[in-house]
């Protein structure tokens, strides 16, 4: 009951000094760019995966895509199946995009925290990380709270504009957790 009640009080502290991840991004909203008319071209985006709108339609995003890699600056989507199995065969490098409080409340196992209103101060320290999971020839997976949370899509606008290729987990840490993962 006393956990309940501190974890109630961490979020509503959260909340009062504005680390809700759930805060829109101060992105101007850009339309998706149309991609060529053949399957899985840059742009267009998969009939399971809700059009972006906001902060999320600033980047151009892709469907899932198999095993193709990822080009340089793309940002593709990744649902809950596929990440599971990149986590199970060690192919993702997991980047959760929420504050630190709500990390460090709980995340999916393996990530690192790289807070989309921190990205600027801490973007010199995860570039290693981050060219190291691409040596890897790891997938590189954002996420936040939820499908309603804009911090992964601006973190990946981010990075893909550093050349990384990038996807997103929409689902985020609410979906991952009400699996029971």
């Amino acid at each position: 009951m006393q956990l309940k009640i501190l974890t109630s009080s961490l979020v509503g502290v959260a909340t009062l000094f504005g680390v809700s991840c759930s805060d829109p991004a101060p992105v101007s909203p850009v339309p998706i760019k149309p991609g060529p008319a053949r399957a899985g071209g840059a742009g267009q985006v998969s009939p399971d995966q809700p059009s972006p709108s906001g902060a999320q339609a600033a980047a151009t995003v892709s469907p899932p895509v198999s095993d193709q890699k990822a080009r340089p600056g793309q940002i593709t989507g990744v649902d809950m199946g596929r990440l599971f199995t990149l986590i199970q065969t060690g192919r993702v490098m997991l980047v959760d995009c929420r504050p630190a409080l709500f990390f460090h409340r709980g995340h999916i196992e393996g990530a690192i925290n790289l807070p989309h209103k921190k990205y600027d101060a801490l973007i010199r320290d995860r570039k290693a990380q981050l060219d190291q999971a691409l040596a890897a020839d790891q997938v590189i997976v954002l996420y936040c709270q939820n499908s309603e949370c804009p911090d992964a899509y601006g973190v990946a606008k981010k990075l893909s504009i550093l050349g990384y290729p990038v996807s997103v987990y929409q689902g985020g840490w609410e979906e991952w957790k009400r699996a029971g993962l």
